[in-house]
């Protein structure tokens, strides 16, 4: 219950690392690619709408619904995309972070070094639905379509750190590069108690058996 609480607090959004401010950061909906074209090496994902990009990461502010949708994942060194998620009751806000370096000192949960941070901060109390719509995920032309890719997470409640997953997914083809799918649905039906944190990282090769 509380693995599921953390996860929570980690998708929401993306992906958070600490209790309260820390950690931000979250999973990301490709959008379809044309029909017979293939990703180009100068494309990459765009910027959020309002996201604040630094030297070391990129952040995002988002309230999410209470009748679920997507958040933006904030684009950074070539990484972006979007992550679909079911309703959230009461509806709350999430701070996510994205970065390709552990500026922070991220925990390293995975076996060598992550690809990519997403880093989240839910503001209180919640409750996801059990419905979130397919699609979306993280993407970049760093990840390579038909390969597996391993995502760690960790979350942090009540000053408790929780660690969730890992689980793998084979990225497919979308219009930036390859696509990281199914984080959002992490978060179907899992109650977060009050205000979390977390992180999500993810790594290249399959380096669990549990499929995301």
């Amino acid at each position: 219950m509380t693995l599921r609480a953390a996860l929570a607090a980690i998708a929401v959004a993306s992906l958070a690392a600490c209790a309260q401010h820390a950690a931000l950061i979250p999973s990301l909906t490709s959008a379809p690619a044309s029909v017979g074209s293939a990703p180009q090496t100068d494309i990459v994902p765009p910027n959020c709408k309002g996201q604040k990009t630094t030297r070391k990461y990129a952040e995002l502010t988002v309230l999410l619904s209470s009748k679920g949708g997507k958040f933006c994942v904030p684009a950074y060194g070539g990484f972006g995309g979007e992550v679909r998620y079911p309703g959230a009751n009461p509806q709350v806000k999430l701070t996510l972070v994205s970065s390709t370096k552990n500026y922070n000192h991220q925990p390293e949960l995975g076996k060598g070094t992550a690809i990519f941070y997403l880093q989240l901060g839910i503001s209180g109390g919640t409750t996801f639905g059990s419905k979130v719509r397919a699609g979306g995920g993280v993407t970049s032309k760093k990840i390579l379509p038909g390969k597996p890719y391993t995502a760690y997470g960790q979350a942090v409640i009540f000053s408790f750190k929780v660690p969730f997953g890992p689980c793998y997914t084979v990225a497919t083809k979308g219009p930036y590069g390859g696509v990281i799918g199914g984080v959002g649905t992490l978060l179907k039906g899992q109650s977060v108690p009050a205000k979390a944190s977390g992180v999500i990282e993810i790594y290249a090769g399959k380096q669990t058996s549990t499929k995301c």
